[in-house]
C-alpha cells in the first residue's frame, strides 16, 4: 500500500505540477500507456480550470492526455491519462467499479475541505487499498493535520513542500 500525504503552501505546485511529475515519471519508466491518474477537486470549477491550465502547460488541447469530468460535462479522450474530477464523480465511479480497475494513482486534493463526500471517500479508499495494494494514493492540502491523516492510513509518509519565494 502506497499512501503519501503532501502539505504545502498555496501556489507551491501541488495541484498543477505534482500530477504532471507523476505522469512524466510513468512515461519515462515506459508505463505511460497504462498510467491512469485521477485527481479530485472539491468543486467543479476547480476541476475544469485546473485541467485547462495543466493541458495548456503541457502544450496540448484539453481532452488529450489531460481531461476533466464533472456532473453533466467533461472533456477526455482515449489518450487521457490524467483526469481531474470532483469528489462526487469519483464516488459515482466507485459505485460502478469498486476496484477502480485500470486506475494507477488517485490524488485527493484540498483534503482539508472536509465534508461528507470527502470523509466517505477516505473510508472507501482505505478499504480499496486493502484489495489493491499497488494503487497509489496521494492526499494533498495547503492546511491539514498531516499526522491525523498519516495515522488513519497506517503511518503513511508525509511530505511538506517548503515555501518558495521568487524575487
Amino acid at each position: 500500500m502506497v499512501v503519501l500525504i503532501i502539505s504545502g503552501e498555496t501556489g507551491c505546485g501541488k495541484t498543477t505540477q505534482l500530477p504532471q511529475f507523476i505522469l512524466e515519471s510513468e512515461i519515462e519508466l515506459v508505463r505511460g500507456a497504462v498510467c491512469n491518474i485521477i485527481c479530485t477537486q472539491p468543486r467543479r470549477i476547480a476541476a475544469i480550470s485546473v485541467s485547462e491550465r495543466v493541458a495548456s502547460e503541457r502544450g496540448e488541447k484539453l481532452g488529450e492526455s489531460v481531461g476533466y469530468k464533472v456532473r453533466l460535462e467533461g472533456a477526455r479522450g482515449r489518450d487521457t491519462h490524467l483526469l481531474f474530477c470532483t469528489t462526487g464523480i469519483l464516488l459515482r465511479r466507485l459505485l460502478n467499479d469498486r476496484n477502480l480497475n485500470g486506475v494507477t494513482h488517485i490524488i485527493v486534493d484540498e483534503i482539508h475541505e472536509r465534508g461528507i463526500n470527502e470523509d466517505f471517500l477516505l473510508v472507501v479508499l482505505k478499504d480499496l487499498l486493502a484489495c489493491r495494494p499497488e494503487l497509489k494514493l496521494i492526499l494533498m492540502s495547503a492546511s491539514l493535520d498531516a499526522q491525523l491523516f498519516s495515522s488513519y492510513f497506517n503511518s503513511a509518509a508525509t511530505i511538506k513542500i517548503p515555501v518558495c519565494y521568487i524575487n
